[in-house]
């Protein structure tokens, strides 16, 4: 089975890709789904109850940047110590995965790493220099810790184009016993990709604004 663990549909704010396309899409390139959004598990809890199983996660902006929890139950809030969120994964049962790590491209990179995670995004495709790419392998490495890769697609062109390759699995110990085993798979996207992403963000932005402005009258 194929894994890319980090997706983002229309329910993060800079990510038009419906859960209809997303789910063609994973089917077409013979994807298990995994839903990342900010600061949400709406999309990816949605999916399950409309698509079929998927892995629900969550990319949370913490006070210190961004952390993922995967195999969640319940919404993390976001703008909390990321310390507080790890707390909170784990109380679920889930699993805590550091995206883009060292990329200090982006201001929502993670600026602390003082905790113990359970997976570590060692490719991501959105990432310009790929020295930070090589940074997050060797920091799962030194730390024993377990390795994943993402697309981190806003667009269904972009999905899949990183996957982990690896056996099939019932529950989170399997999960990471075949994680463990994977054959990584990796591609960069083009660096244009980040500027759209910022016009749907802004563009999403400007018509809340409205909306908000015209339940005013």
């Amino acid at each position: 089975m194929k894994l890319d663990f980090h997706v983002h549909t229309k329910y993060s704010n800079d990510s038009l890709m419906s859960l209809e396309t997303f789910n063609k899409v994973c089917k077409k390139r013979g994807l298990f789904p995994v839903i990342t959004d900010h600061d949400t598990i709406k999309g990816a809890v949605e999916y399950k109850r409309r698509f079929g199983d998927c892995i629900i996660g969550e990319e949370i902006h913490t006070l210190q940047g961004d952390l993922t929890g995967i195999f969640l139950n319940e919404q993390i809030p976001a703008k909390i110590d990321v310390h507080e969120a790890v707390d909170i994964i784990r109380e679920q049962g889930a699993l805590v995965y550091i995206p883009h790590p060292f990329d200090i491209g982006r201001m929502s990179t993670l600026k602390v790493h003082d905790f113990k995670a359970d997976i570590v995004e060692v490719f991501n495709a959105r990432v310009v220099l790929q020295k930070y790419n090589r940074m997050a392998n060797e920091y799962a490495e030194k730390h024993g810790l377990l390795k994943a890769v993402g697309s981190d697609s806003h667009f269904s062109s972009h999905v899949g184009i990183c996957y982990a390759e690896m056996d099939s699995f019932d529950d989170i110990k399997g999960f990471k016993e075949s994680l463990r085993k994977a054959r990584l798979v990796t591609k960069s996207v083009n660096p244009l990709a980040l500027g759209l992403t910022n016009v749907v963000h802004f563009s999403r932005k400007r018509v809340e604004m409205l909306q908000r402005l015209v339940s005013l009258r």
